[in-house]
């Protein structure tokens, strides 16, 4: 398997998991007592702080700008790029839903919303996710192995950081 897809396909395999958990606590939402519902939430703030946002940020500095020059349109990646902007507004929403839990201000309607942002970036992640796998061939069959081999190194240094 090419350096770039394999070090993509175990990427992946990591962040899968803590994605899937997040419709495991969006359901816990309402049914737990709060102390655990944040240690909860604060398990998933450092999956996304540690992993998700460094992935983020990778994927949009190095593989979506070869993409584009690859398929000659700037605009390309713009659908990508775009849940990643849906998921920083998300994450911002969360980070303020958690900070309301962690003061005790959190009522019904903050559990509505919780939920919502959760299951939200849940099926937005699961589908960019899968998305992204597609288009590792495009770059392996297109690029250098170098240039494959530079890729696939700075997606694993952005994601270095233990969940």
């Amino acid at each position: 398997m090419p350096v770039l897809t394999e070090s993509s396909h175990a990427h992946h395999a990591r962040l899968i998991p803590h994605v899937d958990q997040l419709v495991v606590t969006a359901e816990m939402v309402g049914q737990v007592p709060a102390a655990v519902l944040m240690d909860r939430l604060d398990e998933d703030h450092r999956f996304i702080v540690g992993q998700l946002v460094p992935h983020m940020e990778a994927a949009e500095a190095g593989l979506y700008p070869a993409l584009e020059r690859l398929l000659q349109d700037t605009r390309s990646m713009k659908p990508m790029r775009d849940e990643h902007a849906r998921l920083r507004r998300l994450i911002r929403e969360l980070g303020r839903l958690h900070g309301k839990l962690h003061a005790g201000d959190f009522g019904r309607g903050e559990e509505f919303a919780l939920r919502r942002i959760l299951y939200r970036m849940y099926a937005i992640l699961k589908v960019h996710l899968a998305e992204e796998e597609h288009y590792l061939p495009v770059l392996e069959h297109n690029l250098s192995d170098e240039e494959t081999a530079a890729l696939a190194r700075a997606l694993e240094h952005a994601t270095t950081e233990p969940l």
